[in-house]
């Protein structure tokens, strides 16, 4: 028990530091989502609206009208920290590293001690764990929510304490992250399906006995209500806008692509029309799509080569599992088929429903598909706690062989992870932003205009959040914009937050009375006279910079 306990307390610290480490200033900045997210929480703290001026919203408008889980959870760390990127991803990075603690309590609860301290070793370094922990992604938190639920629906036919967090858990997971809203209700009927109770009469006899247990029933009921509520919210508060533009079936290039594709393919095919033209459908080719999109989530280009490509989710640009992890993922298998089918089925149905809304939207998405990761992590624990178990005289070659294999694509990881991609992927988190608003308040004493452009990415959230501004004026900003001349911006004393015409920004510049500093993108240096760069961490230019009758510090 000692050593047990030992083992865990390394592994969770490992977890820990790996969460932790440079957490403030990796990655560099906060980009869109998180900068409406963290100013949405700080705003609640201080009025009870949102910053569009919505009350205690169960979706946020800002961001394409994300579901409030996470906003809401993160609002004690920003009482705390103020609305910054510590307090922005402190709710992932504690979600990591209890999501750790639940899969060693469910490798536990599943199978031995032994099995679970493998699995929450496997998650304490899996590549795609650790990078949804350091950012402040809503699917990570789902994720925890959704393992605590199934490690509590384990433990409830003991205790009805933890029917009702599991209750709590997976309705909350629904009101977190979109594409839970689908997945929850269909792991919920899996969970049931796995725990039936085994007796000799019929399976429809079971089930009703099964929700006969009033907390049980009322726990499944909240679930239902909590998605549907999800869903309500969502299509009520406009987010429908959001879903519109990734789901397959409403975005217009590829139905546009399809219409193409058919036209062509029937003008080309030599078969009568009454037979060609029902092969040759929308509906058969969207089919496709969404039956490609999801299979790919299940290919080692994704899981093991390169991940889905989305540096601000996969800053090591690896894939989601090591190479090794091949190996004792097919061992796990291996064992679960010769041991217990039944947790192996249990498994298999779990992966089988993690894409499944997914495939709706695109293809093999870090956040989209994270439900994916604690049933492989479970397999390449158990994997991993098989190999151990053997003992022969070529297990220790092996194992040298395995852990020389594991050290160096570690090493690889640690150095893309932590010292390239803050770098390298500045511009992704918005970085430029973070460093006008700097640039503004320096100067804002000595500058009687100060602009800040829109054409950099992000600006009109990037200065609420940096500047930590009264949320009751940012929502009347919001809500009645100040005008500059003939244009539209959104004004904090004398700091205004807008966009204007490239051919015009000179001229604007110069007929304002008073000193001027404006802060532009890089690509707006061709239409300003008199300018400096600011240059990024890659020397490439991140902004430009232009004054009248003041010297700016830069």
């Amino acid at each position: 028990m000692r050593k047990t306990t030992l083992i865990l307390g390394l592994i969770i610290l490992i977890s820990a530091f790996l969460r932790f480490y440079q957490i403030d200033k990796n990655p560099r900045a906060m980009y869109g989502d998180s900068l409406t997210g963290v100013y949405d929480a700080y705003s609640i703290l201080k009025t009870g609206h949102d910053q569009k001026g919505n009350f205690l919203p169960l979706v946020f408008s800002l961001g394409g009208g994300r579901p409030g889980g996470y906003i809401y959870a993160s609002a004690p760390f920003v009482a705390i920290f103020g609305p910054n990127a510590l307090a922005s991803r402190m709710v992932s990075v504690l979600s990591g590293i209890g999501i750790v603690i639940l899969l060693y309590l469910l490798g536990k609860k599943l199978l031995s001690e032994k099995a679970g301290l493998a699995i929450a070793g496997v998650a304490a370094i899996n590549p795609w764990e650790l990078s949804l922990s350091r950012g402040p992604f809503e699917s990570h938190f789902a994720l925890f929510l959704t393992l605590l639920g199934v490690y509590s629906f384990s433990r409830g036919f003991k205790n009805n304490f933890w029917f009702i967090l599991f209750g709590l858990s997976f309705g909350l997971a629904s009101q977190t992250y979109s594409t839970y809203r689908l997945t929850i209700p269909l792991l919920t009927a899996l969970l049931l399906f796995f725990y039936l109770p085994t007796s000799d009469v019929g399976t429809r006899f079971k089930v009703m006995n099964y929700l006969k247990k009033p907390v049980l029933f009322v726990s499944i009921i909240f679930i239902l209500v909590s998605t549907l509520l999800s869903v309500y919210s969502t299509v009520s508060r406009g987010s429908e806008d959001r879903f519109g533009i990734i789901n397959i079936f409403q975005n217009q290039d590829i139905r546009t692509a399809i219409s193409q594709k058919i036209r062509n393919e029937r003008s080309l095919d030599s078969l009568p029309p009454a037979i060609s033209n029902p092969l040759h459908t929308p509906h058969l080719e969207l089919a496709g799509i969404v039956a490609l999109n999801y299979i790919q989530n299940f290919l080692p280009d994704f899981l093991f080569l390169h991940g889905d490509g989305q540096v601000r989710h996969n800053p090591a640009e690896m894939g989601g599992f090591f190479w090794v992890d091949i190996l004792f993922l097919i061992i796990g298998l291996v064992y679960l088929y010769k041991s217990d089918k039944k947790l192996l089925a249990y498994l298999f149905g779990w992966i089988l429903i993690a894409p499944s809304a997914t495939g709706l939207v695109g293809g093999p998405h870090a956040l989209r598909s994270s439900l994916l990761l604690p049933p492989l992590l479970i397999l390449t624990g158990i994997g991993l706690s098989r190999l151990l178990s053997i003992k022969n005289k070529f297990s220790p070659v092996i194992i040298a062989l395995l852990a020389t294999l594991f050290l160096i694509q570690f090493v690889y990881l640690v150095d893309r992870f932590y010292f390239v991609a803050p770098q390298k992927n500045a511009r992704f988190w918005s970085y430029p932003a973070k460093e006008a608003v700097t640039l503004a308040l320096k100067n804002q004493q000595k500058f009687d205009y100060i602009i800040l452009s829109n054409d950099i990415d992000n600006m009109e959230f990037a200065y609420p959040a940096y500047a930590k501004l009264d949320p009751i004026l940012v929502i009347r900003q919001n809500q009645h914009p100040a005008t500059l001349g003939e244009f539209k911006f959104f004004k904090y004393d004398n700091v205004y937050i807008g966009s204007l015409p490239n051919t015009r920004v000179a001229e604007f510049i110069k007929n304002l009375p008073g000193s001027v500093l404006y802060i532009g993108s890089d690509k707006e240096q061709q239409f300003l006279e008199n300018y400096s760069l600011i240059r990024g961490f890659d020397t490439l230019p991140d902004l430009v910079v232009t004054a009248t009758k003041v010297e700016p510090e830069l």
